[in-house]
């Protein structure tokens, strides 16, 4: 199994080149491969020394010998569900699992497919597409992404489709110290709607640096939930590209309580009068989890809307990092845009990083953000303590009153409910102790 350095080295070079040789598709894939590791080389290994990446350990990743995926069979009751009929594509260590796979009934010229199984027939119709849209040019891990992913899932909604059953994505990694590249390429054309609901989980140690591009027609409207489960050894470091155009409307849902390390970047680009945008993150961490997100909302047209509500609830010796850049252009007039953190620490040794940040070139717009991190408030513990309520339970009562605020903005009910169920069996498990 050849081994991926995590340097730039002449055996990182020879990995790609091993790889390349490897590969049978359509030369355009093959064009792009090399100039994503030909920007990964000129971008660098990123260190705490750059901004971008300052609150970004890396070094626990550095020191791994990474290698390529490899096929595993996957018993089906690992798998997360939604107690709701679906459309489900489920991927193990990147790559399709058919057996474990099910689309049915998807309307007219819809298309919900690992690209395994489309390329061969529909290269034309994805190539002017593919890896084209703006943001993350400078993320190393995105170039990685492009460079070395082996599958992933294609969604085509055409003009006017509803697929009414949410689409399920479930991409598992088996452990073994290998580096996973999952990719997402969701296209909605004009008034288009789709709930789509990504779930990484896994077990042992592994890198998953996932890539999704999600398109948004005139009036197209997407609920998209990211859920972040993976193993407390696993490694994540994602990127989320989207571009919306008039009137289009989408709520991202980032919800976060696994991995070492899970950092998730994202940039939205609002590209036409009155697109509008909802990011909803909530972030659970405990030990020395660490749970990072860096967003950059650009308003490019006038009449735009956004909304970045991220919070976290930290124990332990973990850390949480929100740093959110909200971007108005000189004609994106009429602009309303806000950003929230909010951070809750159980321990006097949990850390929370806040960011917030307006670059502001309009003249006629409503912009604001704010940040708060503080323990919970002991008054609100007396109050419950004085009517009889153990000390545990009343802690734990009012964290979850924090915490389930995130979840709450969740429309899809089966994901809302089993999240929340997440969220009282840590506060059940944790000591909750702050000391």
């Amino acid at each position: 199994m050849t081994a991926i350095a995590p340097l730039l080295s002449d055996p990182y070079r020879q990995t790609f080149d091993a790889f390349m040789a490897q590969r049978c598709e359509p030369g355009f894939i093959s064009r792009l491969r090399h100039a994503a590791f030909a920007r990964f080389e000129m971008i660098g290994w990123p260190t705490r020394r750059q901004e971008a990446w300052r609150f970004t350990d890396l070094d626990a990743v550095q020191a791994l010998n990474l290698s390529c995926p490899s096929d595993a069979l996957l018993d089906a009751a690992a798998l997360p569900a939604l107690e709701t009929p679906t459309h489900r594509l489920v991927f193990v260590n990147g790559r399709l699992v058919p057996g474990l796979s099910s689309v049915r009934g998807l309307p007219e010229r819809a298309m919900v497919a690992g690209f395994s199984q489309i390329l061969p027939d529909h290269s034309a119709f994805i190539e002017p597409v593919f890896d084209s849209l703006p943001g993350l040019q400078s993320h190393p891990f995105a170039a990685l992404n492009t460079a070395f992913w082996e599958d992933g899932a294609f969604i085509y909604l055409p003009r006017t489709a509803v697929i009414e059953q949410p689409i399920h994505l479930v991409f598992y990694a088996t452990g073994g110290d290998m580096a996973i590249y999952p990719r997402l390429l969701l296209l909605l054309e004009e008034r288009a709607q789709a709930t789509v609901v990504v779930e990484y989980r896994g077990q042992g140690r592994a890198l998953n640096a996932p890539l999704a591009e999600l398109q948004l027609g005139e009036g197209a409207t997407l609920h998209y939930h990211q859920v972040q489960e993976e193993s407390p050894q696993a490694f994540h470091l994602g990127g989320i590209r989207v571009q919306q155009f008039r009137a289009s409307q989408t709520q991202l849902h980032l919800f976060s309580s696994g991995g070492q390390l899970a950092r998730t970047d994202l940039e939205v680009l609002l590209d036409g009068e009155q697109a509008g945008c909802l990011v909803n993150g909530l972030t659970l961490g405990q030990e020395n989890q660490t749970g990072d997100y860096h967003l950059r909302i650009d308003h490019a047209q006038p009449h735009g809307t956004s909304e970045q509500v991220f919070k976290s609830v930290l124990d332990g010796e973990s850390r949480s990092v929100f740093d959110g850049m909200i971007h108005v252009r000189k004609h994106a007039q009429k602009t309303d845009a806000r950003q929230t953190s909010r951070n809750l620490l159980l321990s006097r040794h949990a850390q929370a990083h806040a960011n917030p940040r307006l670059e502001i070139l309009a003249d006629d717009v409503k912009c604001g953000h704010g940040s708060s991190t503080g323990f919970l408030d002991p008054d609100a513990e007396f109050y419950l303590r004085a009517r009889g309520i153990p000390r545990d339970q009343a802690r734990a009562l009012l964290v979850h009153a924090f915490a389930k605020d995130s979840l709450t903005r969740i429309a899809l009910t089966p994901l809302r409910e089993r999240l929340d169920q997440v969220l009282a069996t840590r506060l059940a498990l944790d000591s909750l102790e702050g000391n």
